[in-house]
Parts: C-alpha cells; structure tokens; sequence
C-alpha cells in the first residue's frame, strides 16, 4: 500500500495543488490528507459533475487540479467529461474508487451494476485509466505517465482505486465545532412587470457587457445566452459554454479560486440554476468576493421551444442568501440591474437574480470559434493580462 501522504507529495511535486471531489470511503485517508496538508487546496462538492467543472475551471485558471470519487458518482460526472472537458479539451486527472469490484469483497447492493462496468464505461468515454499504484515508485511512474498522456491528447485520466489501496489517515482539522449563533435571513421580491413587459437576454447582455470591469470573464451557460453574448461581440475574455447545462457556476467557482486579480461573472438560465441548484451552496461557501453570479429568469426552456420551467414560483435570490451569498438582488427593472452591476465586489459572492421576457433573435448566429479554441485563447490571455 500507499500512504496518503507520500502519494500526495508526488502529486505536489507534479504541480497538484487543488483537489476537488465528493467523499467515499475507499478515499477516506487521500481527502483527510489533503485537507490537513497545506500544501493543497481541498473543495468539496455537491455531486461529481460539479467537482469535474470546477476543476475543468481552476485548469483555466492555471491550476492542475485532481477530481477524486467513488465509481457510484461516475453517472453524474458523465456530462461533465463528455459536454465540457471533452470539446473544451481540458483534461482532468480523476481518481475514481472501485466499490463492487469484480472479484473483491462483497459490497452494498447499489454499487453491484457500476462495479462490473466501472473500467468499460470509462472506456466507452475515451478515458484512459490505469489501476491506483500500490507504492511510491509505481505511483511516480502512473501519474507522469497520466500526466503526458493528457498534454498529449486533451483527453481525462483515471486512477482506479481498489478497497484498502491506501491505508487510513486521521483527519486533524475538523470546521464546525462552535455554534453558529442565531442566523436571520430575508428577502422580499419587489417584481413590477409582467412577463411581456419584461426586458429581453440580449438587453439584459448588454448590461452586463457594459458594465464589465478591464479584467473580468463572462462564463455564459449553454444555450442562447452564450450564443446572443457572442452575437453582441465576440471577446475574448468571453468563455461560452456550449454544453454540460448547469455547470457554469461551478466552472465559474474553480476559476475565480485561481484568477483572484480577475473578476468572474457567470451568467445564469433559470432551467441551468434548477438543474444543479445544489450548487449554490458550494459558491455562497467558497466563492470569493470577485465572484458575481447572474441568472437571466425568462421561466423557459428557451433553446428547445420554450418550454416551462418552474422558476415562476422560485425566489433564486433568496435561496442564494441562504446559501451564505455576501449580497443578493432580485428586480425585473433594468435600472436596478444596472445599479447592481456596479457595485463594488469587495463583498461577495454576489447572487443576482433578474427576471426577463422570453424570446431570442431571429437568426441567432453560433460561434464559429471553437470550443477549445475559446478556451485555449482565453487562458492565453489570463496569462498575459
């Protein structure tokens, strides 16, 4: 076996500094560790496909980040490797349990199907992967293999982990001993306009646009709001994400905890938010001041004919209060979202929520830049800048 410790001074020594990923019991001893050692950056997430666009965000910024989970949670990372870090060409190195191994101990029933078709799925995905050394020596080796295999190809990297591979780890530092205190939040929706007096995602866009401070990244979600953000201008501190609905404020998360010279600003649908609300714990807990978080609510599936969502009945902004957001709007008034736009962000995370009218242009154009062309130009120029 293994210890935690000497696997995580070879990860260190390659450049690891964030971890990111949901707990499992095979990983006890690597996460115990790695929050204990300083030397590392460890954020939990709310589910494995979060944990796999934060890191894809934090690979932005300049990190080489490490996603750790066990084989249950490979479902839901799947949008994530596939719609994100597969046309973005950013790959994250994984390392991934074996519960229910074939051949091992017997193990709860849930994990039965996903340990017989852990290693097919992973290659069904294109992802390499190669069994979680047992020594030092053969984990310096993996790791530089894995290592050049992802410089080489923009593809992921497996480890897979079998039961008791690393032995266990005690967790010294534990948060959350005192009591919180008694904790008051409130908000009250002051909405104005009915729906079709509502203002449309591009003038809504446009704000945003024009409030954008030198330094700052717009992350737009999938659909037409990267697609009407390209549409006003194509820039290229401008990151449309085409695909992996619902992981812009992760992506979000794990580049403004890289780039804090860098204002983020993730824009937001209300089917997105909806479909990884969960999410928003993860922000009001870890985001820092510079993170601003804006979700354009039309109550519509607007991409695929306009269908319903729930939002009508949802206060966003509320939620993210009591998710631990520094400071939260929710208006329908351009002005008030203008007002918002420019406040400092010395007090956030900022939640702003902001009702609009359902609808896109006639024509909407789609980039003709790349996926991996927007990424890659726009790391060149948080590098540069």
């Amino acid at each position: 076996m293994i210890k935690a410790p000497e696997f995580l001074d070879l990860c260190q020594a390659r450049g690891i500094g964030f971890i990111t990923g949901t707990p499992c019991s095979y990983l006890k001893p690597l996460i115990n560790a790695a929050i204990d050692d300083p030397r590392f950056t460890f954020r939990d997430a709310v589910n494995e496909g979060d944990a796999v666009a934060m890191a894809a965000g934090a690979a932005l910024g300049g990190a080489r980040p490490l996603v750790m989970f066990q084989n249950s949670g490979l479902g839901n990372a799947v949008n994530a490797l596939t719609s994100l870090c597969f046309p973005f060409r950013v790959p994250v190195l994984l390392v991934v349990t074996h519960r229910a191994e074939p051949g091992g101990e017997a193990d709860e029933p849930q994990h039965e199907q996903m340990g017989r078709i852990t290693t097919a799925l992973l290659d069904t995905l294109e992802i390499r992967w190669a069994r979680f050394p047992t020594d030092p020596a053969g984990a310096a080796a993996i790791l530089d293999e894995a290592l050049a295999a992802m410089a080489e190809t923009g593809r992921s990297f497996a480890l897979v982990m079998s039961k008791d591979a690393v032995p266990p780890h005690g967790l010294k530092h534990r948060t959350g001993a005192g009591a919180p205190g008694r904790r008051a939040t409130g908000l009250v929706e002051d909405l104005r306009r009915t729906p079709a007096e509502r203002v449309s995602r591009t003038e809504a866009l446009a704000l945003i646009r024009a409030a954008r401070r030198p330094r700052e990244v717009l992350v737009a979600t999938t659909g037409y709001t990267g697609r009407e953000l390209y549409a006003l201008g194509d820039d290229v501190w401008n990151f449309y994400m085409v695909g992996s609905m619902g992981s812009a404020g992760a992506f979000g998360l794990g580049l403004a905890l890289h780039q804090p010279g860098h204002a983020v600003t993730v824009i937001e649908g209300d089917g997105a938010v909806l479909m990884r609300m969960g999410n928003l714990a993860t922000l009001g807990a870890y985001a820092p001041a510079s993170l601003l978080q804006v979700v354009l609510d039309n109550e519509a599936h607007d991409s695929t004919g306009g269908q319903a969502t729930v939002s009508g009945g949802v206060a966003f902004a509320a939620i993210a209060q009591a998710c631990g957001y520094k400071r939260v709007v929710s208006t329908d008034e351009p002005e008030a979202l203008a007002a918002a736009l420019a406040l400092e962000r010395t007090e956030g995370p900022t939640f702003i929520h902001f009702r609009i009218r359902p609808g896109a242009p006639d024509k909407l154009p789609r980039p003709k830049v790349t996926p991996a062309q927007v990424f890659a130009r726009l790391r060149t120029w948080l590098k540069a800048d």
